[in-house]
């Protein structure tokens, strides 16, 4: 090929940051058909979630939701959840944010923080707005709950191709098959049952709601199902073959349309309690739609349901970002396969919708649903780089949608710029809390998801969408940046919190990572102000210019990086393991002027030998493989990415629980989208990544794999 007709070929890659397209594609069905989930037996931790990042519900081996109370205790909850679904209790108190906030000194002014968690105001804010549990599908048996005793055979499985689940079982020694599948744009389910159970009238569909969630408790809540009358169902539009029951939960409001295209009767057996019985054969096929003013729903019968499923997981899977391991030799590449399969479809299922997710996304509840912003880079990084930069932007609506919230708490802090909330719901608030005030390392994360935009579009039209977010931002990096007039540095802090949460806020000062986060953020945002042909921002670049460098202790080769300036001791004899959040600034982020990349790898090296293989778990793991592939050590990265110390360990269905936390956040999706950060990095390469492909993977003769689609991070 001349010189010339190869340069016009290679140049929309490089414009895009796309890795090299494959002389023979993947063939994407292929992979992902090879790691269908595969139940025989009754296990909670195999809980099976369909969705559409929007709406998602999670299915017991009956493929529908009857065992509430042993996955709920034992492994996986069973819940159905909608982004736009939430509630508050009434605030018959007249609590007000300021109740739950008290003054703390910021270098010689007072700020109110909320920070008054345990006052009832505090509770009462950090506890609402949560999300709202949609109605419940289950069996029942002579009218009773289908019960543990009653089921054997079990033959189930996930094809995340489709996104359609089959449950195969024997009921009381009758089989029952069962085909579940959730819209691919709507809160709609789709069901298909098959039994002779059904026919004889004894097998029927239960559809009940609860209140809401018991949300005094953060993590992974029950339902309140025993206060009837607190809540109202009311059934309307009955019709043959559809009817729509009116849901009011306090302020809460919305729609459920059963729609059943098999001979079939709908009857109120109880408050919020409601069965579908077949009057005639051996099936039952519906739907179940929720919706609300603003959140339509299709009226689809099954087969249009199950179609949609599968139509929109066959264009999620086709486009964008693909790998194949099956030519790798090393005997840890199928297992890495498998987690990055099915953290993909996880993260489609439960990130990829309208509000910014909670860290378990609509699996369950943690932190009573809220969005903690700290970790989105990570949430959404990751879509950017497997190719899907339009999920990371229906988040960025978001942001988008409170940035007058954010302006108001920054003027009201006396900051100029936006501060953006620690922990919210789906109204923006922020949410009291000991630690969420403190938090800062949320704050540049608008401007790196807004660059990763940019990168995958790089038009005159993405600039002019996110610039108010990134400027504002950037406005309140230089703010909170605090002047010391003896000196003209400008220091982070105190009072913070950084990465690990774990340091007094008036002790912490200058953490490692979020200085040269801060130096970053605003290196970004110049950048879009010369893109848009503006001048620089003098105050941005005073900031850039005298920000505090990353602190460092003396080590026996040379130095180190601390995590938090003045505080040394962390590496002494004795001390146990070693904090690792000073890594950030190399992996999570690209090497910088603040950062030096030899003192970065005689740190990661310590405390890589110190600590273990087996402490990188939780989204450290892939926060270390981010950063041993920068450095030039693919062969830590795999060691990483594939360790299976227990607190480490992918479930059946691609979860990971959280290991500090192993009861309250069963399906801590941090873990899987940090992971695909990782992973999308070393087969997609970053800016200074070494020539060839698939750069951050060794090249030993054992890691042949095969990716396209992929953009490289910065």
């Amino acid at each position: 090929m001349p010189r010339f007709l190869r340069l016009v070929f290679l140049l929309p890659c490089a414009l895009a940051g796309l890795t090299p397209a494959l002389a023979t594609p993947i063939d994407r069905q292929a992979v992902v058909t090879r790691h269908q989930v595969h139940n025989t037996r009754l296990d909670p931790e195999a809980a099976l979630t369909l969705g559409n990042g929007d709406f998602a519900l999670t299915v017991d081996v009956t493929g529908l939701q009857g065992l509430e109370r042993i996955y709920h205790d034992n492994g996986l909850p069973l819940e159905t959840r909608a982004t736009w679904a939430w509630h508050e209790f009434p605030n018959t108190e007249g609590h007000t944010l300021a109740d739950a906030s008290g003054p703390i000194d910021f270098h010689g002014r007072q700020i109110l923080y909320p920070i008054r968690q345990k006052t009832p105001a505090g509770a009462y804010f950090r506890e609402n707005p949560q999300p709202m549990p949609l109605g419940q599908l289950s069996f029942t048996l002579f009218g009773e709950p289908l019960r543990t005793e009653d089921i054997a055979g079990i033959d189930q499985t996930l094809d995340p191709w489709t996104g359609v689940v089959t449950s195969r079982l024997l009921v009381r020694g009758e089989p029952l098959e069962v085909v579940t599948a959730a819209h691919g744009t709507a809160a709609v389910v789709g069901v298909e049952a098959r039994s002779p159970l059904i026919a004889s009238g004894d097998l029927q569909v239960r559809l009940r709601f609860p209140y809401a969630y018991r949300t005094a408790i953060a993590h992974k809540p029950p339902f309140i199902w025993e206060q009837p009358h607190r809540h109202t169902t009311t059934l309307s539009l009955p019709a043959p073959g559809h009817a729509r029951l009116e849901r009011v939960s306090d302020t809460t409001r919305y729609t459920t349309d059963l729609r059943w295209s098999t001979p079939a009767a709908l009857v109120e057996s109880g408050p919020h309690d409601f069965r579908l019985r077949s009057d005639a054969g051996d099936t039952l096929a519906f739907t179940c739609a929720f919706a609300d003013a603003q959140n339509p729903a299709p009226a689809e019968d099954f087969p249009a349901t199950r179609a949609s499923s599968a139509a929109a997981w066959a264009a999620h899977w086709t486009k964008g970002g693909m790998i194949d391991f099956s030519s790798a030799t090393d005997p840890r590449a199928k297992e890495l396969e498998r987690r990055t399969i099915l953290s993909l479809y996880l993260m489609r299922v439960n990130y990829a919708g309208a509000f910014p997710p909670a860290e378990t996304g609509l699996q369950h509840l943690s932190w009573f649903g809220k969005h903690n912003s700290e970790v989105y880079f990570l949430h959404a990084a990751q879509f950017y780089q497997w190719g899907h930069p339009e999920l990371i932007e229906k988040g960025l609506a978001w942001y988008r949608r409170i940035l007058p919230l954010g302006l108001a708490q920054a003027r009201a802090e006396g900051f100029t710029g936006v501060r953006w909330p620690k922990m919210a719901g789906i109204d923006g608030r922020p949410s009291p809390g000991g630690i969420n005030p403190y938090i800062i390392w949320n704050q540049p994360n608008p401007i790196y998801l807004a660059e990763l935009v940019y990168r995958a579009k790089p038009t005159p039209a993405t600039l002019a969408l996110y610039r108010e977010l990134v400027f504002e931002s950037a406005e309140f990096l230089a703010a909170f940046a605090h002047r010391d007039p003896a000196t003209g540095v400008h220091h982070l802090g105190p009072p913070l919190k950084n990465v690990t949460e774990s340091t007094r806020p008036e002790l912490v000062r200058n953490p490692a990572f979020e200085v040269a986060f801060w130096h970053y953020g605003l290196t970004l945002a110049q950048r879009w102000r010369e893109r848009l042909g503006l001048p620089r921002e003098p105050r941005w670049d005073e900031v850039l210019h005298h920000l505090a460098p990353l602190p460092t202790t003396p080590g026996p080769d040379g130095p180190l990086y601390l995590e938090i300036e003045g505080v040394g001791d962390i590496f002494a004899p004795g001390k146990g393991p070693v904090p690792t959040s000073m890594l950030l600034a190399l992996g999570y982020l690209p090497a910088t002027p603040k950062i030096d990349v030899e003192t970065a790898r005689r740190t990661f090296h310590l405390i890589n030998e110190r600590n273990g293989l087996d402490r990188w778990l939780s989204w450290q793991m892939g926060q270390g493989a981010l950063t041993a592939a920068r450095l030039g050590e693919p062969a830590t990265a795999i060691e990483i990415l594939t360790n299976t110390a227990a607190p480490a360990r992918f479930m059946p269905s691609g979860y990971v629980r959280r290991p500090r936390d192993p009861d309250g956040a069963v399906a801590y999706l941090p873990v899987n989208s940090a992971f695909l950060c990782a992973v999308g990095l070393m087969a997609g390469g970053w800016d200074e990544a070494p020539p060839g492909p698939a750069p951050g993977f060794p090249r030993d003769g054992r890691w042949d794999i095969r990716a396209e689609g992929l953009l490289r991070l910065p």
